[in-house]
């Protein structure tokens, strides 16, 4: 990530963007559309994240035509399957190269490709507040992270939006047996998932108990209907659970085919009553499989998380030093 950062802050200084306050990000003016670039995550790897603001929507067609038109799409340079363009905004990521990291070159191309792609479809937006039109919001800034014009009444309504929306998610009604039944549910069908990839690789895969948590914590949230502290708790716990289930499923497995093979026959009452010592004397399989159920339950507490409602601007004004008291 410290190597795209530099990226970031060289292609932004050749482009006469303003670095932001944090390292991973660069924006500005350019040609009379709000341009930014920033260091950003492309399946999990780091890229370089261009963006070009047009602002009208009702272009977005008419941009994308012109991108995919252009002749850094016709080289190669720039991948359709890269391109996200929607809502008045271009964007773009570079990824790295197989054992190359981004260059600064490409990124400073990428921008002005995507950049008079844009100008061919699309004039430049008026220097003014995207949502209101009010020249008092003509500076370019950060909202959320992304480059924009936005005065400062309409900051303050977007966050008056946010609070009132984060406290009708938390008035939402949690229904917690039903959250427990749902967990419940989806961590058996984990935990036969776990036990049958074991059976059949005869292997574990902390991959299967991140999916399994992903997929707890996505299928709870959604049946109850909201996250939060009691769903993650919910949701953590089963995923740990599913997984400690499958390992045992698993050595079930072993101790039946043992058994069928000296033609003898599994008391399973007895066995399920033997399950911890077994799982405690396979003590070095049972600690892969808790490792792995702790970072599925890591997924899931994500999944069933609270959205993120928050409104962060950053300004281009440099912020004011304090000054020191004058010496007679």
């Amino acid at each position: 990530m410290a190597r795209i950062m530099a990226v970031v802050g060289e292609a932004g200084r050749r482009l006469g963007l303003r670095t932001a306050q944090r390292p991973d990000i660069a924006y500005g003016v350019k040609d009379g559309y709000l341009v930014q670039v920033a260091a950003g995550n492309a399946d999990g790897s780091a890229c370089a994240v261009e963006i070009v603001r047009y602002v009208d929507a009702t272009r977005d067609a008419a941009v994308r035509s012109a991108v995919l038109a252009s002749d850094a799409v016709a080289r190669g340079t720039i991948k359709p399957g890269h391109l996200q363009i929607g809502d008045g905004l271009a964007i773009h990521r570079r990824r790295r190269r197989l054992f190359r990291s981004v260059e600064a070159d490409r990124v400073v191309n990428d921008v002005e490709a995507l950049l008079a792609s844009v100008k061919r479809a699309c004039p430049s937006p008026p220097v003014a507040c995207r949502l209101c039109g009010s020249t008092s919001g003509n500076e370019p800034m950060l909202l959320n992270d992304v480059v924009d014009r936005v005065c400062p009444s309409c900051i303050e309504r977007l966050r008056h939006d946010v609070r009132r929306a984060s406290q009708q998610y938390d008035d939402l009604p949690l229904n917690l047996p039903l959250a427990v039944m749902t967990a419940a549910v989806v961590a058996g069908v984990a935990a036969l998932a776990w036990a049958g990839i074991a059976v059949a690789t005869n292997r574990m895969f902390w991959g299967v108990a991140i999916a399994s948590g992903a997929l707890i914590g996505y299928c709870t949230t959604r049946a109850v209907g909201r996250g939060g502290v009691g769903v993650q708790c919910v949701t953590g716990l089963f995923t740990v659970i599913s997984v400690v289930l499958g390992q045992a499923l698993f050595l079930a497995w072993q101790v039946h085919k043992h058994a069928q093979t000296r033609g003898l026959k599994v008391d399973w009452k007895v066995f399920a009553g033997y399950v911890p010592s077994l799982l405690w004397v396979d003590s070095g399989s049972t600690l892969f499989a808790l490792g792995g159920g702790l970072l599925g339950a890591y997924y899931a507490v994500r999944k069933a998380a609270k959205p993120k409602l928050e409104v962060k601007v950053e300004t281009t004004e440099s912020p004011r030093l304090p000054t020191s008291p004058s010496r007679s």
